[in-house]
């Protein structure tokens, strides 16, 4: 299973943002994505939907799971 922190860069990189730029579409702070980037610390449930949605991936893959990134419909 993936680690979270990979699977953040994979879809940062995929959709061409930055962490600055997932900030300001979530409203999570920039030090709160630095430690999920750097596998310092885990996004909290909340935080793991804002980012899928925001990154437009699934949660489950997201978080790990061997699933499609692709998010699906709400």
């Amino acid at each position: 299973m993936a680690e979270i922190k990979e699977r953040l860069r994979e879809a940062l990189e995929l959709r061409e943002m930055r962490p600055a730029d997932l900030c300001r579409k979530t409203g999570i702070p920039k030090g709160a994505i630095s430690y999920y980037l750097a596998g310092k610390s885990v996004p909290r449930a909340d935080r793991v939907h804002l980012i899928s949605k925001a990154l437009e991936v699934s949660e489950a893959w997201l978080l790990g799971y061997d699933v499609p990134a692709v998010r699906t419909k709400e």
